[in-house]
């Protein structure tokens, strides 16, 4: 990591950009790069710098670190909590602690964007740590059930503004040419979050330690430090300075702190400056226009089929009730099937960061939920013949497996790419706005699912995952038809095809 810029003193220059949260449009007495011209310029940048290392490493634990913990907290913990002494909940209790999570989420994602527009990426990242602590206390030390729950909401809250800021800030930073490997690691810091969560209540743990659970809701407070204490060490997005703030001179000098070149900082505002010339006067787009202007109802339709994709196919029925899904299908130990399913959705979100760039976003999504249909098939067959002739011993085996390939496939398509492609077919002007809305729509299947599955799965069992395996075939054909290949194109590119598309009748991408 050494060499260039990123060893050299913080200067005047950096100080603007990594340590003020929120930069005065008064400053003044700041070195920029641009503004003194004997100042060294950096000719040989390089793609990954200390400082992008760093504010993506920030963004991803102190923001995605969190939402896949507090999403996996509840699968391994459930059981525990409903007959401890201080809670003795019954069933419907504990379905409220699971959707307490998607209902906070989804009034904190709707806020997300419109917090990042107003305040900037870092200042909401700042700022978001207070309903997350103040979440976090009110789970690890809650007096009753209610307390708990009350918890799960403002931290859902919390968890909703992180899905909707990481993603922005950490594409706003990226060079072109890793946004996707970047844009995954978004969703790999959530697997690795679920992970934790099923590795930290595994076996006897909760049992063994009566103390125990209060530290384990307590445990988010390690990356909320994290992040507190290097926040101030980022550089806020060019993106933003640039777009919503009109500092040039600090995009700048944020691009040249990213990139490690003063020269690669010069090209990346070019191109900001040309396409705000070509825009004109109007610099942000309107809510109305977000809805009016076909390209960008266009952008939109597909941001939010992706996002219901990714949460309308179940994956949190998955995650939340693992260890009773196991069961059903006769396996004996399902706390370990399930550390196992979060620990094969790390490594495969991990897998698919160098074939995001190499295949793209289409085919992964494609191949993806191919998988998810396929396994779909195998969960729903074992459930039904299990349920018919319990005798079956072959039923456990077939059950594990699909349920680890639908993790598989999950997180090679629709795990990942619906956060990076949101944030790709949007340009600064109208990307807090639809952002906001997409993720939105993610917490709102994501509440959706959490509500609706026990009631679905006493109803329909044991034929409830046949009802997913029709919804992952509906999103199978949306993408197919709707959903353009986004990868190491710039967003202006982008926008200009999805334009294009929003021409033809229907817009399909053939």
């Amino acid at each position: 990591m050494a060499g260039g810029d990123d060893t050299t003193p913080l200067l005047e220059d950096d100080a603007a950009v990594g340590h003020e949260i929120f930069p005065s449009s008064t400053d003044s007495g700041i070195s920029l790069p641009s503004a003194n011209p004997a100042a060294p310029r950096v000719r040989n940048g390089r793609t990954w710098t200390c400082s992008l290392i760093l504010s993506i490493s920030v963004a991803i634990i102190g923001c995605s670190f969190q939402f896949g913990f507090q999403t996996g907290a509840m699968g391994m913990t459930q059981s525990f909590l409903k007959n401890a002494t201080r809670f003795n909940a019954t069933d419907e209790v504990a379905a409220l602690w699971v959707s307490g999570l998607p209902i906070g989420g989804l009034v904190g994602g709707l806020s997300a964007g419109i917090i990042a527009d107003t305040v900037g990426r870092k200042k909401c990242m700042l700022l978001n740590n207070i309903p997350l602590l103040i979440g976090t206390a009110l789970m690890a030390f809650g007096v009753n059930s209610w307390v708990f729950l009350v918890g799960r909401i403002i931290a859902g809250f919390a968890c909703g503004v992180a899905t909707g800021v990481a993603p922005m800030y950490i594409s706003e930073i990226s060079p072109v040419s890793v946004k996707g490997a970047v844009g995954v690691s978004h969703q790999f810091m959530i697997t690795f979050g679920i992970l934790v969560a099923f590795g930290l209540g595994y076996g006897n743990l909760l049992n063994s330690f009566s103390s125990y659970w209060h530290l384990y809701f307590a445990f988010p407070l390690l990356p909320a430090a994290y992040q507190l204490v290097l926040l101030m060490f980022c550089p806020e997005s060019p993106n933003w300075l640039y777009y919503n703030r009109e500092r040039e001179d600090l995009a700048r000098a944020a691009l040249t702190k990213l990139r490690g070149s003063a020269e690669k900082a010069d090209e990346e505002i070019d191109v900001m400056i040309k396409e705000r010339t070509a825009k004109g006067d109007s610099v942000m787009v309107t809510w109305g226009e977000l809805f009016s202007s076909p390209n960008l109802r266009l952008a939109l339709f597909i941001g939010l089929g992706l996002q219901c994709a990714q949460q309308l196919s179940g994956i949190n029925a998955i995650l939340n009730y693992a260890p009773e899904i196991f069961k059903s299908a006769g396996f004996d130990n399902a706390d370990l099937a399930t550390v196992i399913t979060g620990a094969i959705n790390v490594v495969m979100t991990f897998i698919s960061v160098p074939l995001m760039d190499k295949l793209g976003r289409r085919t992964l999504m494609l191949l993806g939920l191919g998988g998810m249909v396929a396994s779909y098939v195998g969960v729903a067959v074992a459930q039904h013949i299990h349920a018919a002739s319990p005798d079956q011993e072959w039923t456990s085996p077939l059950s594990v497996v699909t349920t680890l390939t639908f993790i598989v496939s999950f997180a090679i398509g629709p795990g990942s790419i619906p956060w990076l492609i949101v944030a790709e077919i949007f340009t600064s002007d109208s990307r807090g706005k639809a952002s906001s809305l997409c993720v939105g729509a993610n917490w709102i299947c994501n509440l959706t699912v959490c509500i609706t599955y026990k009631y679905l799965d006493n109803a329909l069992k044991p034929n409830t995952f046949f009802l997913y395996t029709g919804i992952c075939v509906f999103f199978l054909i949306f993408t197919m038809l709707f959903v353009p290949e986004t990868r190491k194109k710039p967003v202006e590119q982008i926008c200009r095809e999805i334009k294009e598309q929003s021409l033809k009748c229907p817009p399909t991408v053939f």
